[in-house]
C-alpha cells in the first residue's frame, strides 16, 4: 500500500468514529427533546384546568398552617 491509501484510511477511520458521536449526541438529544415536550404537554393541560377552574393537584397546593 502506498502512503497516501494509508493516510485516506487513518482520516477514513477518523470520520467514522466522529460519525459515531455525533450520531450518540443525536440521539441523546432526541431523547431529551421527547421528555421535554412530554413536560411541556402535561403543562399546558395543567394550565387549561386551572384556567377552566379545574381542581389542581393537591400537592401543589400549600398545607394551611403555611
Amino acid at each position: 500500500m502506498s502512503d497516501q491509501s494509508i493516510e485516506i484510511e487513518i482520516k477514513l477511520a477518523h470520520l467514522e468514529q466522529a460519525l459515531n458521536e455525533m450520531s450518540d449526541v443525536v440521539y441523546a438529544q432526541q431523547a431529551s427533546i421527547d421528555a421535554l415536550e412530554l413536560k411541556c404537554e402535561a403543562l399546558r393541560q395543567r394550565v387549561i384546568m386551572a384556567e377552566s377552574g379545574g381542581d389542581t393537584e393537591q400537592s401543589d397546593e400549600r398545607p394551611p398552617h403555611y
